[in-house]
């Protein structure tokens, strides 16, 4: 399990090793919109949230007018 932490160690999400999000999506895309930095507890490292929300499972999430 991998947690994301912002700057105050506040957990904001967790993750699986393999970083499939398990808890946390509305907390991670609120903290991404205002701009708080995150990071993996574990390591210190700063999380890239584009790889989270980049890519929807289902294809192109385009809807048509």
């Amino acid at each position: 399990m991998k947690i994301i932490v912002d700057e105050t160690g506040e957990v904001i999400a967790i993750a699986t090793n393999d970083y499939i999000l398990l808890g946390g999506h509305h907390r991670l895309a609120v903290a991404g919109s205002i701009g708080k930095r995150l990071f993996w507890r574990d390591t210190g490292e700063p999380v890239k949230l584009d790889f989270f929300f980049k890519h929807h499972p289902h294809g192109n999430s385009r809807r048509s007018a």
